[in-house]
């Protein structure tokens, strides 16, 4: 007799019909040319040349099946490059890249414009002949209307 803890020594197989043979469909990567404006067409082209996979075109969005994001990525890059966009990034995220224009940056001007004192205002004691500089005196500014 067999205790309780002990295995058989031989299984008995049974036929599997319960089981699922799972079918992985490809994941399909979005991209998103709307900053590119007129030349969406052109990078269609030069990515349908270069990735393998079922490309579909919604608009300005681009869905290959089944290409992997690094790769697609730096297609998109050299695209960039070779017409001359190279301030134009492609951001990455969650099976979506979208191609971003430049940021603009705002040139602040410094408030005052004016040159720098001369030697003899900014060290008088060298100077003993200039006269000295004195500093401007800032008006109060009136109300244009008088409240009665």
């Amino acid at each position: 007799m067999r205790s309780e803890n002990q295995r058989p020594l031989f299984y008995r197989l049974k036929p599997d019909k319960t089981r699922f043979i799972p079918i992985m469909s490809k994941p399909i990567l979005t991209i998103e040319l709307k900053a590119l404006q007129d030349r969406v067409s052109e990078a269609t082209q030069f990515l349908k040349s270069r990735v393998e996979g079922k490309m579909k075109t919604k608009g300005t969005q681009l869905q290959i099946e089944g290409a992997k994001t690094k790769e697609v990525k730096l297609l998109l890059h050299k695209f960039l490059h070779h017409q001359g966009l190279n301030h134009y990034r492609v951001l990455s995220q969650s099976g979506v890249l979208e191609v971003t224009p430049p940021e603009k940056h705002v040139v602040h001007e410094p408030e005052r414009v004016g040159s720098p004192p001369t030697a003899p205002q900014t060290t008088p004691y060298y100077f003993p002949q200039t006269p000295v500089l004195t500093p401007e005196k800032k008006k109060k500014a009136r109300p244009k209307h008088k409240h009665e």
